[in-house]
């Protein structure tokens, strides 16, 4: 293929290369790999991409894309069904567990980040959410607020740590349930009636 070939669809381009790191993982990536599988050569890349960085970071963004796609769905099902809102963090620990599992070189790849914070650039519209409801209620406590975001932050990196440990080996699906269960019950189990006053509140 001759250097001037250009990529119609770039999509495409994020496609294969988040294939290559689900493939290898992040560590066996490159910009002549990814060519070769387009059917381009390296340099065409740089005609729409920077460097090799910027290629992972939309891969980053696609990957965080699969992660979260559909969860503001199953949260809003929670909520229609009168379930306690702090649930959707338990929607969170399981999505995260099920994409460990199944794709844990990508997981490995989002969680230990081609940016700063990553996932919570994908969770941060559940905790947003979460917290302006939590906020509109016109009995909702200021040091409550503020409590309940430090937990929230605290269970997003048990949930975090132990997926990467799935991805590991060093635990197993049931063990990060149990753990990921115990987590929450220490930290966000005890807001629970608040968010249930607030939610009451909003009514």
């Amino acid at each position: 293929m001759g250097r001037g070939k250009k990529i119609v669809d770039t999509d495409l381009v994020v496609d294969e290369a988040v294939a290559l790191i689900e493939e290898g993982g992040v560590e066996e990536f490159s910009t002549r790999r990814l060519a070769s599988r387009l059917g381009i050569s390296a340099m065409t890349l740089y005609n729409y991409y920077t460097n090799r960085d910027a290629i992972l970071a939309a891969a980053l963004a696609k990957g965080l894309r699969m992660l979260w796609d559909g969860l503001p769905r199953e949260i809003e099902a929670l909520r229609s069904g009168g379930a306690n809102p702090l649930g959707a963090f338990r929607v969170f620990a399981d999505r995260l567990l099920n994409f460990a599992l199944e794709r844990p070189r990508l997981c490995r790849f989002v969680l230990s980040g081609g940016s700063e914070g990553s996932v919570n650039v994908g969770a941060g519209k559940v905790v947003e959410s979460l917290l302006a409801f939590a906020e509109s209620s016109a009995s909702a406590d200021r040091g409550w607020l503020e409590h309940l975001k430090r937990h929230i932050f605290l269970f997003e990196m048990l949930a975090d740590s132990l997926a990467m440990k799935v991805v590991a080996g060093s635990v197993s699906a049931e063990e990060y349930r149990e753990l990921a269960d115990e987590g929450y019950q220490v930290l966000l189990g005890t807001h629970e009636d608040g968010m249930a006053q607030a939610a009451q509140s909003s009514t």
